[in-house]
């Protein structure tokens, strides 16, 4: 994740050629967003053989923040203060702890991981919705065209798989509230925290999530969890590829484009989860599972080929 590099309203000649580079390159972290992101479905899925949904949560931001804290000791990074570091406080219980110990909480309790992230999905929708008014964004007849498609395709595959009995029910409620964390979450990390250090700034949004899942974790888990050899290449990759590069990813995206095109993505992470769901965990879909899963690619090809939305005005900082 960077910083966002400002661009002069004149560039020479040199730079022309750096722009299919950088275009290159900006696809190739929409592609590894939705590859990483995906997996992490799959870590919390493995995860949860082992430890209890809080508890898991809590070690793996635990982990991965102490891990970019130290990184930035050493480099001797100055630390975020004021509000900056209220506002950081605020996107890493939201999007991080909130929304991954909702997702645990809700997979523990029978929801499969691939309708976890169907559900998940939903975030493009509500982010979008929320960009309108807070940041001023604006939203094409075929970005709501294809917004709508995904979410056709998300409702229609969750229909297909879920079990309506109480325990599916509390998961659902989870991944709902999961949902709303990562939406609110992200909007405003795009409003508050756009120039934040990217170490520092996701050490102390990591640190904040295993502060707030601790005492759910202690208090209704007892911290269970089992140190099983089997553990720990999950919580590693949970820690630092889910939550450190996943997370950069995300951001790094959104500082570069509107938050309705890159929340899109979301809806391609239902399929990548189906496909690593298949492969790893011998998960199968029925077929009108996967009629959703290709409705809501759709939507999302559509989506970004609309290109980054205007915005109406500049909102305060």
């Amino acid at each position: 994740m960077d910083t966002g590099l400002r661009e002069s309203a004149a560039p020479d000649a040199g730079t022309t050629p750096a722009r299919p580079a950088r275009r290159g390159k900006d696809a190739t972290a929409r592609a590894a967003l939705v590859v990483v992101w995906s997996s992490g479905f799959i870590s919390g899925t493995l995860g949860l053989r082992y430890a209890a949904p809080f508890t898991f949560a809590c070690l793996r931001f635990a982990l991965a923040g102490g891990a970019l804290l130290t990184v930035a000791l050493l480099r001797r990074l100055p630390l975020p203060r004021g509000r900056l570091l209220l506002h950081l406080l605020v996107t890493g219980t939201l999007v991080q702890g909130l929304q991954f110990s909702s997702i645990y909480a809700g997979m523990e309790r029978g929801v499969p991981s691939g309708v976890a992230a169907l559900v998940i999905a939903l975030y493009p929708l509500l982010a979008s919705l929320i960009s309108v008014p807070v940041l001023g964004e604006r939203i094409t007849r075929g970005q709501l065209l294809g917004l709508a498609l995904g979410l056709g395709g998300v409702v229609l595959a969750v229909l297909d798989r879920l079990q309506l009995d109480g325990s599916s029910l509390a998961g659902i409620a989870f991944l709902f509230l999961g949902l709303l964390g990562i939406s609110v979450g992200t909007v405003w990390q795009k409003l508050h925290c756009r120039d934040m250090e990217p170490v520092t700034g996701n050490a102390v949004q990591l640190l904040a999530a295993a502060a707030a899942t601790l005492l759910p974790a202690l208090l209704a888990e007892g911290f269970d969890v089992t140190f099983a050899a089997g553990f720990w290449p999950v919580l590693l990759w949970a820690a630092f590829i889910n939550s450190i590069v996943g997370v950069g990813l995300l951001y790094h995206l959104l500082q570069r484009h509107g938050t309705s095109q890159v929340s899109s993505l979301f809806y391609l992470v239902p399929m990548a989860t189906a496909a690593l769901a298949a492969a790893l965990l011998h998960q199968r879909l029925g077929p009108l599972t996967l009629a959703g899963l290709t409705l809501a690619t759709a939507g999302t090809l559509l989506a970004n080929r609309i290109g980054t939305p205007r915005r109406t005005s500049t909102p305060a900082r």
